[in-house]
């Protein structure tokens, strides 16, 4: 080696050290701070055991969403060394700072105060912070659902996860207010869909609970588009309940007891569960009967179309928009009878809603559809009322339209409408009672009331809709113009799941469930991200071998809220004049032979 190189070397070695010197020198001070870990921030339990205490950790940046329309901090995550080698501690935290000036990767040194927030264990108030290194790699820990406990959530609440399995969309409720949607790794039914009610049901509550988990869009509430499916969720674009999610990773956060993943990478949708297209028409030697619930069908106080109403569509351009999706789903459904809930009870004049929409049903299919007058200026004194609907070339009314309005049918359960029908080229009569028992909701505020909330998976009003059943079945089974008259149909939206006291004690009397015999996973709602039946159609026994199909024609549980008719105003491309998202609750439907 000659000297020139020698020199050469030193020089170089001297600069290195330089720099080194500098950078030393240049390191902001807190960086040499002592720290609390992470972990011991977090603590085993679902509350931090250092609360309200000023404090200083570190970590390394794992997630960025600092902005004004995004989440309002950054995730950070403690490296190997701060580790406690404790698996009931998370190793991630949130930092609850706006305009942060961090990126994915750097290591972050921050003084702050502890605070839970919803849930979720963050540090705020943040008094000084400091970069002291970039480019940091954290490694995603594996993640897999259902967990044994809800434990499981809590320990890696905050940390970088890689969710390595397909998971499926179970409900999407959220997804226009905060671009939200529920996954699990199958479908999750209402416990009292299958289960009986009580610790069996109680039982599958808790294992629904525990395979669950919200999918986030990472942003602001009320975004001005949905993202997913890619590139944003249209009225033809659609993310439906059954599709499924590719494996992803994302941070997990919380949120009221909600374990939500805050995805770092693209989330894809997998169309497993397409838009069914409509039934195929019946067999011209069956009539088809289906019930359907129309979500508030208010036509605007008749003629002067005077809007908003005491339900449904508060303008006139969203009642058309309504109009155009119940008569679009109607049309398709192809039904020789249908029920109606949730019309509104304005009677049966020329500008009443179900005379319009009978009108706009005839117009559509060049059938000649009519309706069944059971009053004169409304059917009970709730604002929303039973309507029944028919093709008068294929079924003619026999006798008058019967009801019921003792017990607990019109203070709780709207009047069932009852209808007798002969099908043409048939002396037989087919009974029709539709039906729309006392909601799950409003729950009485005693406790020791019977209709008060048994927490055994029934919800509000069980004894109410229970006592409906009974009068119901013993109704038809005495009334004169009834009780000889052996064909019998109850449909309607009984509020009940399958399992239900209420579905069950119609069992009881004799009616049976044929859609278990062609599709004992159906299902015409989805509540809660869990999918279930509260729309029965059931058969007395000397139909059941007449029943040559029953179905649900799902157009609407699966789809998300945001494509219903009022959602237009916030964004136009969610909106079509379609079947789909018609309503809350699917038609359900059969054809039966005669």
């Amino acid at each position: 080696m000659n000297n020139k190189n020698i020199v050469r070397l030193s020089v170089s070695s001297l600069s290195l050290l330089l720099l080194s010197s500098c950078a030393q020198l240049n390191k902001p001070a807190l960086c040499d701070a002592d720290i609390t870990p992470i972990p011991h921030i977090q603590g085993s339990g679902a509350v931090s055991p250092l609360l309200d205490q000023t404090l200083t950790t570190r970590g390394v940046v794992t997630a960025s969403w600092y902005r004004e329309n995004q989440l309002g901090g950054y995730f950070i995550q403690s490296a190997e060394v701060d580790d406690d080698n404790d698996a009931t501690t998370s190793n991630g935290l949130f930092i609850a700072q706006q305009n942060a000036a961090v990126k994915v990767g750097d290591a972050v040194y921050l003084t702050g105060v502890v605070h839970e927030h919803n849930g979720v264990t963050q540090l705020q108030n943040i008094s000084a912070s400091a970069v002291c290194a970039s480019e940091q790699a954290i490694e995603a820990t594996p993640f897999t659902l259902p967990v044994a406990a809800t434990e499981a959530f809590e320990a890696v609440e905050g940390m970088l996860l890689s969710l390595t399995q397909s998971l499926t969309v179970n409900g999407h409720y959220q997804l226009q207010r905060h671009g939200q949607f529920d996954v699990a790794p199958m479908r999750l039914y209402t416990p009292t869909q299958h289960h009986k009610p009580g610790a069996e049901a109680q039982a599958q509550a808790q294992a629904n609970s525990l395979a669950r988990l919200v999918i986030d869009d990472n942003l602001a509430p009320n975004p001005a588009q949905i993202n997913v499916p890619k590139p944003s969720l249209t009225a033809e674009n659609t993310l439906r309940s059954g599709d499924v999610i590719a494996p992803l990773t994302g941070v997990l956060n919380e949120f009221k007891g909600s374990y939500r993943l805050q995805p770092t990478t693209a989330v894809t949708v997998i169309e497993t569960n397409k838009r069914p297209p409509a039934p195929t028409a019946p067999a011209t030697n069956t009539v088809r009967v289906a019930a359907f619930n129309v979500l508030n069908y208010f036509n605007g106080n008749g003629a002067e179309k005077t809007f908003p109403t005491e339900r449904g569509a508060k303008s006139a351009a969203d009642f058309q928009r309504q109009h155009d999706k119940i008569i679009a789903a109607l049309s398709q459904l192809d039904a020789d009878i249908v029920g109606l809930m949730e019309i509104e009870n304005d009677g049966y004049g020329k500008y009443s809603a179900i005379s319009e929409l009978t009108a706009a049903l005839a117009e559509q299919t060049g059938h000649p559809w009519r309706f069944i007058r059971a009053g004169v200026n409304s059917f009970g004194d709730d604002s929303i009322t039973n309507g029944l609907i028919y093709r008068s070339d294929k079924v003619e009314p026999q006798g008058q339209p019967l009801t019921i309005t003792e017990a607990s049918f019109g203070t709780r359960s709207r009047l069932p409408l009852i209808q007798r029908f002969a099908p043409n080229n048939t002396v037989e009569n087919l009974v029709i009672a539709v039906n729309h028992f006392k909601s799950k909701g409003s729950c009485p505020k005693d406790a020791e009331n019977p209709n008060a909330n048994q927490h055994d998976g029934q919800g509000c009003w069980n004894a109410a809709r229970t006592e409906s059943a009974k009068h119901l079945a013993a109704f038809i089974d005495r009334h004169p113009d009834l009780k000889n008259h052996g064909l019998r149909v109850l449909m309607g939206d009984f509020n009940a799941y399958g399992q239900e006291d209420p579905i069950q004690t119609l069992l009881a009397q004799g009616y049976y469930n044929r859609i278990d015999a062609f599709d004992p996973q159906a299902y015409s709602y989805v509540y809660d991200a869990q999918a279930g039946s509260l729309d029965h159609l059931l058969v007395s026994g000397l139909l059941t071998g007449r029943v040559v199909n029953q179905a649900v024609w799902s157009i609407n549980a699966d789809e998300p809220t945001l494509l219903q008719y009022d959602r237009a105003a916030q964004n136009s491309q969610w909106y079509a004049p379609s079947a789909y998202r018609s309503s809350d609750h699917d038609p359900v439907y059969a054809d039966i032979q005669f």
